[in-house]
């Protein structure tokens, strides 16, 4: 299994087919049909899941949570969203499914299997599906048809499944009414602010910082460091080792031709009368006719650019009107199959669009075309190129870990493909200078693997490192001189907080008794703001997303106007009242009502299947091996 997913994981086929897989059904886990080759981790229903398949399942996660959180994402971030369990769970889901389908006798027809497979875009060829690209797609990465199928069809039977337990999901009009109305409607407050910066006469003395460092000790420590062994496998370093030649090119190009057509354009110019979209039928008939009249003009010799500049009342009047070249699909419907009918030169008469009335001059037309490969033979060269270059430094690595599995240490694994063991550190979680592409996400590594465990290959910039950490220096309290500007800073923070706690709860309870916001504070020399409207789940922007705030103001009425207790955020404490409520009217409601009832049944959907997956959970005999999660 090791070696299939060293051969395979760079690949871009293999990276859409298990995308594809994943839409056909969410829950699908890694490796339902992978290998059962190592230590099982779990059983559901007597079924095993293996080492391997929860690794695939924790890279996946763990790659999104990357794309998510970028440099943010650290331990305490993974430990935080408990990522070790989410990648349990989504096997453990697949798996009750699976029991499921099987429970229920669903089966997948030959003709269902063929005609999913006829969907995936990989498999075709101009257009169409194209047995002998499917073959060599699956050949290329190591897949037989029989397998893939196999995959495809548990997919198919887990979806069928889903179906079958959300097929009488339904939203009445009264629901979509309430759940529109609860979630559009809008509130606005009046509120004080009490920030703590602007206390500037805080200045503790040395016995507070003292006594504080002294209590706090534990915030002022060294950062942990870790020392590595490592053996790189750079990218650059198998440029010379490649060679595309003109037949990889060719079946590149050929595979992709899709990408290469070039659609049917159009150049051409246009003058807009805008038509609001209030606009009563009058006022649609006028704007045709002062469009007609332009018409006339232009049809009558007048140069068409300078009508565009007296009269267009569209972005482009500047300009005299000129759009450029454009494919069909880029311009509204109408607008489009006008221009497109057009010859060059051809003025067409008012065509009305969402926009208004646009009378059209076609420059030049150009038929559809397929970019020769000769001009973009050095691109594709460069991608397989790329492509290729990484698929031999993965594959060195995947070696060298090979031999690790094995047995043998990193310096015997480096010696399998001439490379030396490298070193670095003591180094913290901003990672080593050796490491200059990625040295932060290098570091999260080292500090992830147990002292002298031989961790995965994992790409990191521009390489692929098999990293062993051989030392950890634990952090250390350090001396209160050598943080004392830190001390007093947090200090000098926290008394101010607590200032400002203080007055935002004495002017509260003062309010209670007032109950005039505005009255109260003016007596006060305090400013009250009034926020922007916002809705339930959202937050004005003078809050900067704080949902506390929002939260508290949908308690408040016009009876109760004002909220019991101070509010923290971005820093701040919050004295808050009620100011408006703003609810979406009848037509508003209407208008959306369609769209409002597919999101009420998709919400509904999304519970009564979390719902069931729980019931199969109670019903089911889940089993996990002891002290996998701890």
């Amino acid at each position: 299994m090791l070696k299939y997913m060293r051969e395979n994981t760079g690949s871009w086929v293999i990276k859409i087919l298990l995308g594809l897989i994943v839409l056909v059904f969410v829950f699908l886990g890694m490796g339902s049909i992978g290998s059962k080759r190592g230590n099982q981790v779990a059983t559901v229903n007597d079924e095993p899941i293996t080492m391997d398949e929860y690794k695939r399942s924790y890279q996946n996660i763990l790659e999104q949570m990357r794309q998510r959180f970028g440099d943010n994402l650290n331990d305490e971030v993974l430990e935080m969203l408990q990522v070790k369990k989410q990648a349990l769970d989504r096997l453990i889901d697949e798996r009750l499914v699976t029991s499921e389908a099987g429970r229920l006798k669903i089966s997948i027809s030959d003709q269902e299997l063929r005609d999913s497979l006829l969907n995936i875009p990989a498999f075709r060829k101009n257009g169409a599906f194209d047995a002998a690209t499917y073959k060599m797609v699956l050949t290329r990465n190591r897949m037989s048809p029989e397998s893939f199928e196999q995959m495809q069809r548990e997919a198919l039977k887990q979806q069928k499944v889903r179906d079958l337990v959300l097929s009488t999901i339904t939203a009445s009009d009264q629901e979509a009414r309430e759940w529109y109305t609860y979630g559009k409607t809008e509130m606005g407050i009046d509120y004080s602010t009490f920030e703590p910066a602007a206390y500037k006469d805080i200045k503790p003395d040395d016995k507070s910082v003292t006594e504080y460092y002294e209590a706090n000790k534990e915030n002022y420590k060294s950062e942990p460091k870790v020392s590595v062994e490592y053996l790189e496998f750079a990218i650059n370093d198998y440029k010379d080792k490649v060679a595309i030649s003109d037949g990889d090119i060719k079946v590149y190009y050929e595979e992709n031709l899709e990408q290469y057509q070039v659609p049917e354009k159009v150049e051409a110019r246009h003058i807009l009368i805008r038509i609001p979209e209030e606009a009563d039928e009058a006022a649609v008939e006028t704007a045709k006719k002062e469009a007609e009249a332009i018409y006339d003009k232009a049809a009558s010799g007048d140069d068409f650019s300078e009508l565009a500049k007296q009269f267009s009342q569209g972005p482009t009047k500047d300009s005299g009107g000129y759009l450029g070249s454009f494919s069909k699909d880029t311009m509204v419907k109408p607008f489009a199959d006008a221009a497109f009918a057009m010859a060059p030169g051809e003025i067409s008469k008012p065509v009305r669009s969402s926009f208004g009335w646009h009378v059209i001059k076609v420059e030049a037309k150009f038929p559809a075309a397929t970019t020769s490969i000769e001009s973009v033979t050095t691109d594709i060269r460069k991608k397989l190129e790329s492509s290729e270059i990484k698929n031999l430094a993965y594959d060195d690595a995947g070696k060298a870990f090979d031999g690790i599995i094995d047995g043998d240490d990193l310096e015997q694994a480096g010696l399998v493909t001439g490379n030396k063991v490298l070193t670095a550190g003591p180094f913290t979680k901003k990672g080593p200078d050796a490491v200059a592409s990625d040295s932060r996400r290098f570091a999260e590594a080292a500090f992830a693997l147990p002292l002298k465990e031989i961790g995965e290959v994992q790409e990191i910039g521009d390489a692929y490192y098999i990293i062993k950490p051989v030392e950890k220096i634990e952090p250390e309290v350090l001396a209160l001189e050598a943080v004392r500007a830190s001390v007093v800073t947090d200090l000098t923070a926290k008394l101010q907080q607590e200032r400002a706690k203080l007055e935002a709860d004495t002017f509260l309870a003062a309010l209670k008794e007032s109950k005039d916001l505005k009255s109260l504070a003016k007596e006060k020399g305090l400013e009250v703001k009034a926020s922007s409207l916002f809705a339930r789940g959202g937050s004005a922007p003078e809050f900067g997303g704080n949902q506390e705030i929002a939260r508290a103001a949908f308690e408040l009425t016009s009876k109760a106007p004002i909220y019991s207790k101070v509010i923290q955020g971005n820093g701040s404490y919050y004295v808050i009242a009620y100011r408006e409520k703003k609810l979406p009217d009848d037509a508003e409601i209407n208008e959306n009502l369609a769209d409002v009832k597919k999101s009420v049944v998709q919400s509904k959907q999304g519970k009564i299947y979390e719902e069931w997956l729980q019931e199969l959970k109670k019903r089911g005999t889940i089993k996990i091996e002891p002290g996998f999660l701890n």
